[in-house]
């Protein structure tokens, strides 16, 4: 929800109060503010009157223009389609920087040109017309060589508004809260607008059945829809989107005063749609209102206004049971709109300046009034302090109830029309609260608190703790070293060794007279120790501090296994089948958890071609890969598949819930050629490239080969907070596919 401080200034009285204090107060209530951006037009730039426009003589896509700005009268050269002498416009005086861009004196195609007519983007403000921005007097009386900040110059602030408070979705709702919230009062609006001596009913024909959930308000208008600035302006600003300038005016109006107005040509505008549902769930044979066109004619110059409102709660539960499809309306309506009709009515209708016809249909229900009794003590309990009973009255009086009586400790109230999710006394508790304010409350300590006995260095024994005990249910057996190890084998194998001046003075012997910088070795030593002994299946791990040459200490766990992948039993014909690389893989994902493998460069003891980046979190936690042939013949083994990693990367970060999507998974899956020598990183990068929300997830599941090509099978995992229909998957894949196709990998 955005609201502008002008728009806001319309309703209520801020004179003497700073913005900052508007976004700190609606924050403080309960309203909070989730962005702001103040709009401000370059210094320099005024308003001007274009008093005459001819061709340029030397290009058919230029005019030139002679632009009074109050000092001077100034040649200027203009490309837009639309400027017209008689136009008020903004004009950038030679000096006026907008953005990196400058105005100076120009020369175009032979005509000099000194200064420049301004699209609204070229001063800073949104996008929202076509060629150059034309003045009106909506904004203000202009006045020429004025600075047009004067007129434009604004501040928008962003409201995150929870559901239920849907007297909020509007200016005028943003403006009672802070009634409430600043101590002001609200203006008193006078609407004007001209009435016609025919009545509404020689216009249109209505047929009311009995009403029960809803009300109508509904006036006619004959007469040209002019348009305004101010109007177009601000719904630029709140990122409001209309249809034509008829529905600026509409939605301006519903925007501003939060009354669901819905406007139209009279000789196309129903309340019910085209299945006999209206817009508040009622079947065909119990509709509200039902207009028929009495013209035989159209005439584009009448129109209907049509404000309404309808509870809540039916609205929700209707269209929940009928599938009702979402607009801007629903979503206004299921929240609770303003139901004071006549008050939108009549903004519309200022605003619009058309004459009207005389009398109006009003189909209204008499909603029932919610009327509360307030007891004090249980407020009391439910805030945790006693919060004074005048002040409890001014609250409640400032928020727009009404109070009935007051005696006893209980204070009887009615609660306002637009306050829908008002249930009960812990609704009143907290509307109470939010105004008076939670820093207000003094703090009482617990009568118990535990004191956390935690730190850090249990919370790392605890974590590497859990983490062999996976590793060990995995059939990993636990190596204990000491962090020594010898210094020419670790340079041998390409290891970082300690600088001179930090190694060991006095090693306790010479095949340990250095600190180690890996694990690796040592759990190589042991591997083979193992195989001499005998045993067909090794799966070792150890983990301790590693050093770097700067003698900086950092915790490392090891992986090594080699042999068989599973002991000898009847399902495997006493023959099982020996380690792999994707062995090694799956038993790491089930001690560390998911992870991501890429494509690594050359590492100390690392197979050329079965070598890779071990990815957690986005960043690199070690590596996995299958023991270098050459250095296997060292130490007299085969096909050893190791991992390393770094403790401190692997650390789990606080867990957060994430969202939880409660409607169903869809599974798909692609065959597509690829290039054999295509990896399948840059399969997925291309795909990832999409940012596809609805993609949760996709992996490979198959690789055939065709001879010079590969046949991939990619599953994709598609989610969203909705149903997905066939089209809209359809539509997603279409879009992989397509990105794919652009890279030349095709569908198989």
């Amino acid at each position: 929800m955005k609201i502008t401080r002008r728009w806001l200034e319309e309703f209520i009285d801020l004179d003497g109060i700073s913005t900052d204090k508007i976004i700190t107060t609606l924050n403080k209530i309960g309203q909070e503010v989730e962005g702001y951006e103040k709009i401000e037009v370059p210094e320099n730039v005024v308003v001007g009157e274009v008093i005459e426009c001819h061709k340029h003589p030397n290009a058919d896509k230029l005019n030139v223009c002679r632009v009074n700005v109050g000092d001077d009268e100034l040649q200027i050269v203009c490309g837009a389609d639309n400027v017209a002498a008689g136009q008020f416009v903004p004009v950038a005086k030679i000096g006026a920087e907008l953005g990196d861009f400058k105005i100076k004196k120009a020369k175009l195609r032979g005509i000099e040109s000194f200064g420049m007519i301004c699209a609204a983007r070229e001063i800073g403000l949104p996008d929202f017309h076509d060629g150059i921005l034309v003045l009106d007097n909506s904004l203000g009386e202009l006045k020429i060589g004025e600075y047009v900040g004067k007129y434009l110059n604004d501040e928008v602030i962003e409201l995150g508004v929870t559901a239920n408070r849907g007297d909020c979705f509007s200016v005028y709702g943003i403006a009672r809260e802070l009634r409430a919230g600043l101590g002001r009062k609200l203006k008193s609006l006078n609407f004007e607008y001209h009435t016609m001596p025919e009545g509404i009913g020689r216009i249109i024909s209505v047929k009311q059945n009995q009403v029960k959930h809803s009300s109508h308000l509904i006036k006619a208008i004959n007469g040209k829809i002019v348009d305004k600035l101010k109007i177009k302006y601000r719904l630029a600003l709140v990122d409001e989107e209309f249809k034509d300038s008829f529905d600026s005016y509409i939605k301006y109006a519903m925007h501003a005063t939060g009354v669901l107005l819905v406007g139209g040509n009279i000789s196309d505008i129903y309340l019910t749609n085209k299945d006999g549902v209206d817009v508040f769930g009622c079947e065909s044979g119990e509709y509200l209102v039902g207009i028929k066109n009495s013209l035989e004619v159209e005439d584009n110059g009448r129109y209907l206004i049509n404000a309404n409102f309808a509870d809540a709660d039916y609205v929700n539960e209707i269209a929940f049971i009928k599938g009702l499809k979402g607009d801007e309306y629903f979503f206004r309506a299921s929240r609770g709109s303003n139901p004071d009709l006549r008050f939108g009515l009549e903004y519309v209708l200022n605003e619009l300046k058309i004459p009207a016809y005389s009398g109006d249909i009003d189909v209204s229900t008499d909603f029932e009034k919610t009327i509360l009794s307030v007891d004090i003590n249980s407020v009391t309990n439910i805030i945790g302090f006693r919060i004074n009973e005048k002040d409890i009255v001014e609250i409640l009086k400032s928020l727009g109830f009404e109070i009935l009586s007051i005696s006893d400790n209980f204070i009887k109230v009615k609660v306002p029309e637009f306050r829908n999710d008002i249930k009960n006394i812990q609704d009143i508790a907290e509307e109470i609260l939010r105004i008076y304010g939670i820093d207000k409350i003094p703090s009482k300590p617990l009568e118990f608190v535990e004191k956390d006995r935690t730190n850090e260095v249990l919370k790392e024994l605890d974590f590497e703790r859990e983490l062999k005990l996976r590793a060990v249910a995995n059939g990993f057996y636990e190596a204990i070293h000491f962090v020594f190890d010898n210094k020419e084998r670790l340079q041998k194998y390409g290891f970082e060794v300690l600088d001179e001046h930090l190694d060991l003075l006095n090693p306790i012997a010479k095949e340990l007279n250095t600190l180690r910088s890996t694990i690796l070795l040592q759990l190589l030593d042991d591997v083979k120790r193992n195989k001499a002994n005998g045993y067909k299946r090794v799966y070792l791990f150890s983990s301790g501090s590693v050093y770097d040459k700067n003698r900086n200490e950092k915790k490392s766990i090891a992986f090594v296994v080699n042999g068989w992948s599973d002991y000898e039993n009847p399902s495997n014909q006493g023959k099982p089948k020996k380690v792999d690389f994707k062995f090694l893989v799956d038993k790491l994902g089930a001690i560390i958890g998911e992870f991501e493998l890429r494509e690594n460069n050359a590492y100390p003891l690392a197979h050329p071609y079965q070598n890779a980046k071990i990815i957690k979190n986005n960043q690199e936690i070690g590596v996995i890969a299958k023991l270098h042939p050459k250095i296997a013949k060292d130490f007299d083994l085969d096909d050893v598949y190791f991992a390393e990693i770094d403790l401190e990367k692997l650390k789990p970060s606080k867990k957060e819930v994430g969202e939880i999507i409660k409607f169903p998974k869809v599974t798909r899956d692609l065959s597509v050629v690829v290039d054999k020598g295509l990896s399948y990183k840059d399969v997925y990068d291309i795909i990832c490239k999409l940012e596809i929300d609805e993609l949760k997830e996709f992996y490979p599941i198959d690789i055939y080969d065709l001879g010079d090509k590969n046949s991939l099978t990619i599953r994709f995992i598609i989610q969203a907070n909705k149903t997905l229909k066939d089209e809209e998957i359809n539509s997603i894949m279409d879009k992989i596919l397509k990105a794919l196709e652009d890279r030349g990998i095709k569908l198989r």
